[in-house]
Parts: C-alpha cells; sequence; structure tokens
C-alpha cells in the first residue's frame, strides 16, 4: 500500500467516526431543531411517551404550540395539563390567550378568571383579563382589574396603560393622563412611552 493510500483511507476512517461519535450524533440533532421551540416540543413528547401524567410536560409543549401560532395543539395540551392538574392557573392563563388570539373571547374571559381563581395574587392573570374587559368595552371593570394587578405589581406598566384607555373613554381625563404618565414611568418601551407621551398631548395635557 503506497503512503498516499494509506493516508487517504486513514482520512476516511476518521471523517466516519466524526459523524457516528456522540459529538457528531449532537451536532446532527442540533441541526434538526433549529427552532428552540421545535426541540422543546420533541423533549416534552418523549417525556410525555413516558410519563402520560406529567401537567408540566402538556403545559410546556402547549406553551410551545401557542409560540408557533398551532393554537388547537396548544389548546390539546392545555387541557390535558388542566385535567391532570385543576390548579394549573398557568395553563389557564395560557389557555385563554389561546382562545383569545381564535377570537373566542368569552372563553379566554373564563380562563382568564379561572387562573385568578386558582391563585388570587396572579397579577398578570388580572392584566389579560382587563384587556378582554376593553374589548367589551366594559370599562369599569378594566379599571377593577388594572387595580388588583397594579396593587400585586407595582411596577408592571401595562395595567396603567390599560387604566389610562378606560378612563379616557369614560372622559375622565385627569385620571387617564395620570395613569399614562404612570406608565411612562414604569415602562421600559421607547416606542410605546412616545405613544403615551401623545396621548397625554392629545388629551390636553403635558407628559
Amino acid at each position: 500500500m503506497n503512503i498516499q493510500r494509506f493516508v487517504f483511507i486513514l482520512a476516511l476512517i476518521c471523517y466516519s467516526l466524526i459523524w457516528i461519535s456522540p459529538v457528531g450524533v449532537a451536532a446532527e440533532a442540533q441541526e434538526k431543531y433549529t427552532n428552540p421551540h421545535d426541540k422543546v416540543i420533541a423533549e416534552c413528547t418523549e417525556i410525555i411517551d413516558q410519563n402520560q401524567n406529567d401537567a408540566v410536560a402538556y403545559f410546556k409543549r402547549g406553551k410551545a404550540y401557542l409560540i408557533k401560532l398551532q393554537y388547537d395543539l396548544a389548546l390539546k395540551d392545555f387541557d390535558k395539563s388542566i385535567e391532570l392538574n385543576s390548579k394549573y392557573s398557568s395553563a389557564y392563563l395560557n389557555r385563554g390567550l389561546a382562545y383569545e388570539k381564535k377570537g373566542l373571547l368569552d372563553d379566554a374571559l373564563d380562563n382568564y378568571s379561572q387562573a385568578i381563581k386558582s391563585d388570587p395574587s396572579y397579577s398578570l392573570a388580572y392584566t389579560f383579563r382587563a384587556y378582554i374587559y376593553v374589548s367589551k368595552e366594559q370599562y369599569d371593570l378594566v379599571i377593577q382589574d388594572c387595580n388588583k394587578s397594579i396593587e400585586l405589581n407595582p411596577k408592571m406598566p401595562r395595567p396603567y396603560y390599560l387604566k389610562a384607555l378606560a378612563y379616557e373613554k369614560k372622559h375622565q381625563y385627569n385620571d387617564a393622563i395620570a395613569n399614562y404618565r404612570a406608565y411612562i414611568t414604569n415602562s421600559t418601551d421607547p416606542v410605546k412611552i412616545e405613544s403615551a407621551k401623545d396621548s397625554i398631548r392629545g388629551l390636553g395635557g403635558t407628559p
């Protein structure tokens, strides 16, 4: 065997080892899931195959489907998660969000309320429910839920904005301006801050 042929065969063996080594397998798996949410779905599916009573795995997979805008698959997993754990407040919240994305506002409202019932300290659930009340033009209920959300988490900016909108719709402009200002104080989003400032100016105030 001449030296060139020997080098070629040796190189071929080394190349083959790379592909069958754990490193090669890991690289191939990494390429398979270029979307991190697909990786979550695959991992959770594997967990569920081993234990069909894992409520957390159904919830995490449902969230991944929700992010991928696959709402029916998300709802199916959230249903199963809640079936396994009827107090799963985050599953109710995310199921409500899936219903909201499908335009089923009453179902969304019911799930946000269930999230609050399961965990009365869940500030985000009050905020999400307030969004539904805005859509339904039930502004007193918007203010009520935003007040509760702010009581639980005063640094969360969105309830101030929703409350400002509600006061504006009720023609209580000073209260609207005060809440837009509170939103500006607590928000870190420069675009939305400018929008709030414009809303204040539109009501005759100054930011």
